[in-house]
């Protein structure tokens, strides 16, 4: 920016020579003026946007509610409306808030836009099955299902899809999750919203406890699966 400001300012002095009258010379300075003035506000306002994503971000990462956070997100997203990452964010905090009709916008628009498969996208498409069969939408759950199984290539969310098609048990789900702290909080938060779904609240329970002892703070699905545990607890 400042080298290609520099060279714009050295080719502004020589144009100057061209200039026949006063009035020529007068308005051409009118237009630098201008045009620095337009320069200067956008550069000031970039600094200001990126302050203020600083701060939502701050926030993200600290201890405000999950409303203040989904706010905070839907600022961003306003701000980034390109950002696939930012879809998956505010797709299980809307979740969180049980604003399900949102959740799935969210996660509509995010699968409508093309992209490499990841583990958000992989994660997102058993959400949406998950919020069908939470609103007891069973054919609806099952076709959100056979989609994802035809789209996703990896074969441990293939696996999880499985068992909640019926085609699994989860006994193999274990063995292949073994250890890793990821593979069992992601299957334990599918399976716990599945069973809470179908109204089996103990079995619920049982999966969200077992997520949250992955220690995976800083995932989407242990904030989702501390919520689904606050709203079961409740009278």
């Amino acid at each position: 920016f400042f080298l290609a400001r520099a060279r714009l300012e050295q080719i502004q002095k020589k144009r100057r020579d061209f200039f026949k009258t006063e009035d020529q010379l007068t308005q051409y300075n009118t237009e630098i003026k201008e045009f620095d003035q337009v320069v200067d506000r956008a550069r000031a306002d970039r600094e200001e946007r990126r302050t203020r994503e600083t701060a939502l971000k701050a926030n993200l990462e600290g201890e405000a509610t999950t409303k203040q956070k989904r706010d905070d997100l839907k600022e961003l997203y306003e701000m980034n409306p390109n950002n696939r990452e930012l879809l998956v964010n505010l797709s299980f905090y809307s979740a969180m808030d049980e604003d399900w009709e949102q959740a799935l916008a969210y996660i509509r628009t995010f699968l409508e836009r093309a992209g490499r498969q990841n583990s958000n996208q992989m994660t997102i498409g058993l959400l949406e099955a998950g919020i069908f069969n939470y609103q007891g939408l069973s054919e609806s759950a099952r076709e959100s299902l056979e989609a994802y199984a035809r789209r996703t290539r990896d074969p441990w969310h293939l696996t999880i899809c499985d068992y909640l098609l019926g085609k699994q048990t989860e006994g193999v789900l274990k063995k292949q999750a073994g250890e890793s702290p990821e593979n069992l909080i992601t299957f334990n938060t599918h399976l716990g919203f599945w069973a809470e779904g179908l109204g089996d609240q103990s079995r619920a329970i049982k999966h969200y406890k077992e997520a949250l002892e992955s220690f995976l703070d800083t995932w989407l699905e242990y904030d989702f699966v501390k919520e689904r545990l606050k709203k079961l607890k409740k009278p």
